[in-house]
């Protein structure tokens, strides 16, 4: 009996936790008003027809840290009239000091590009333009870093043969990343381009494409509330979409997918959607990302986006495949000697290095 009172005593937690999952939903329903519900700016649609969505690398922003002034002197540079992007002139420019330790504006430009939107540097002439916390922001993240290296320099981690290799791969892959973004340009042509997308074009021809929302939910329960939370209009559909799609991609501009070629979804998703009126809502339906609310706003002929659009989303595309294609050319014209059998390769390694290998 005692071995199965905890057991008892489990089920019944996850039960009410589950209870009370739904009891929330209900209740943000019911009592949330547009005046207290969570504003989130929403992003530009951007491009929604059909030659945009070719894929892209989504760019990662570093976080903005702080750094203490009890830790170390910072001495600031206030007047820093030098035009951005940093050119030769004006690279060496002394912004700031740590501990005696210069920071360069062109050391400071590689900070505000991790923090600010490509727009708003384009935007900026000179440092003076940069919002007060933007760049202080950018100072106190290298000020930071420098302390560290600092640190780790009076531990003569600098001359750790380990660290060294890591240093010296960390050069390899910055000069290899240089390289290869000033090569992928001469690799593609307005010729290649102009092929590529009366291609696109050609593929599109017959084809429909739909504008629709939809509001991703984890399971069955939860689309049923929301669905009855439609049906008696307590909400609209953007509302409830911010509140609780799980698609973070749409969510926060009301569940809007934008123009959607026929063949690019989950098949189930659009058997729902070509089922549909214009402004019709279907009932919640489950497919492998979680069940969903769709509502069709619009159906048309298939409308490429005009060639200038294009030609940024296009050679974006073709770069990434001639650099795919340069990398394999490049290895199979090489002359590899490899001098050691994969057995002794790993004879010399500690196990913690083996388990890295394997």
């Amino acid at each position: 009996m005692s071995n199965t009172r905890p057991l008892i005593w489990i089920i019944a937690g996850l039960l009410l936790l589950n209870v009370i999952g739904t009891v929330m939903i209900l209740l943000r329903i019911t009592e949330i008003d547009k005046e207290t519900t969570t504003t989130i700016v929403s992003a530009p649609l951007g491009q929604t027809d059909s030659i945009s969505r070719i894929e892209t690398d989504p760019e990662n922003s570093a976080l903005p840290v702080q750094v203490s002034s009890d830790n170390a002197a910072v001495i600031i540079n206030s007047t820093v009239p030098e035009k951005l992007p940093a050119d030769q002139a004006s690279t060496e420019t002394v912004i700031a000091q740590v501990n005696g330790t210069d920071i360069s504006q062109a050391l400071l430009i590689s900070y505000l590009n991790q923090l600010a939107p490509p727009e708003d540097l384009a935007q900026w002439n000179t440092l003076n333009d940069v919002p007060q916390n933007l760049l202080m922001q950018s100072i106190n993240n290298a000020a930071l870093d420098e302390l560290l290296v600092q640190l780790a320099v009076d531990r003569k981690l600098d001359q750790n043969p380990v660290i060294q290799t890591d240093i010296a791969q960390n050069n390899r892959n910055i000069l290899k990343t240089a390289y290869l973004n000033r090569l992928a340009p001469e690799l593609v042509s307005n010729k290649d381009i102009a092929a590529q997308y009366e291609t696109l074009v050609a593929s599109l021809e017959g084809k429909l494409e739909y504008r629709a929302r939809h509001i991703l939910l984890a399971n069955q329960k939860e689309a049923r509330i929301v669905d009855e939370a439609l049906e008696q209009k307590k909400k609209s559909f953007d509302e409830l979409a911010k509140l609780f799609s799980l698609d973070e991609a749409t969510g926060f501009r009301g569940g809007d997918l934008g123009y959607i070629l026929e063949g690019e979804l989950n098949p189930e998703f659009e058997k729902v959607v070509n089922d549909l009126e214009i402004g019709q809502r279907s009932r919640p339906f489950e497919t492998e990302l979680g069940w969903h609310i769709v509502v069709v706003d619009d159906r048309r002929d298939s409308r490429p986006m005009s060639f200038a659009q294009a030609t940024p989303v296009i050679r974006q595309k073709l770069e990434q495949q001639a650099i795919q294609k340069y990398l394999e050319a490049l290895l199979n014209s090489a002359t590899i000697d490899v001098l050691i059998a994969p057995d002794a390769a790993t004879a010399n390694l500690s196990s913690d290095d083996k388990s890295a290998v394997e």
